[in-house]
């Protein structure tokens, strides 16, 4: 059974969606995708690309603690 969930953020600094997609595998486990969008109010777009790359590294390492036995 796969899973998907789309969050939207509207807080006063960070607006934009992140999308959770969740696939078992044959051999046991899950597959798990990650699409997000930041946007930081107050930045202007080029800054976009900058925000992106932080967001990745930062919810990557929330993520794989999570993920630890």
């Amino acid at each position: 059974m796969s899973g998907l969930v789309r969050l939207e953020k509207r807080g006063r600094t960070v607006t934009g969606w992140a999308e959770i997609e969740i696939r078992p595998l044959a051999t046991g486990g899950a597959e798990i995708h990650w699409r997000e969008e930041l946007r930081l109010r107050g930045l202007p777009r080029a800054l976009d690309p900058l925000v992106a790359a932080a967001g990745r590294l930062l919810f990557g390492r929330a993520l794989t603690r999570l993920l630890r036995p």
